[in-house]
């Protein structure tokens, strides 16, 4: 992933509320609470938040060929094709809170295939001695 933060074609989202992103975050994070990606498709702040990820929302119906292209299902409220791959994670193994928010970029019809979790989070971040920032 390190190749796609540096030409940006990847963020790498720190998950949690922004209480927990305060006290110290994994350097090169964004933080992106995962209530954002639980709100409706025409909520401004998911609007915005899907503008920097790559995300346009569709001017027009996809087309028949668009739709055999992609070979699956294709979304009529968003357009993936410049969408950014992600890697979100959150406190630790038992904290649900970058789960949320994959749920919701997949409900939302974000590939999931440009998906990515770091299941171990900040508590093992800190435990094997890495960097935080604040």
């Amino acid at each position: 992933m390190e190749n796609q933060l540096r030409d940006d074609s990847g963020l790498l989202i720190d998950a949690r509320l922004p209480s927990w992103h305060q006290k110290g975050t994994i350097p090169g994070s964004i933080n992106i609470p995962f209530t954002v990606f639980e709100k409706s498709d025409l909520d401004p702040e998911l609007i915005s938040t899907f503008k920097r990820l790559g995300v346009t929302e569709r001017q027009s119906k996809p087309g028949l060929v668009e739709k055999l292209l992609a070979a699956g299902e294709v979304n009529e409220t968003w357009d993936f094709s410049n969408a950014k791959e992600l890697i979100l994670w959150c406190n630790g193994p038992w904290c649900g809170q970058s789960p949320r928010a994959i749920r919701g970029l997949l409900d939302h019809g974000y590939p999931p295939e440009k998906i990515n979790y770091y299941r171990d989070g900040m508590q093992m971040w800190q435990i094997l001695g890495l960097l935080t920032v604040q």
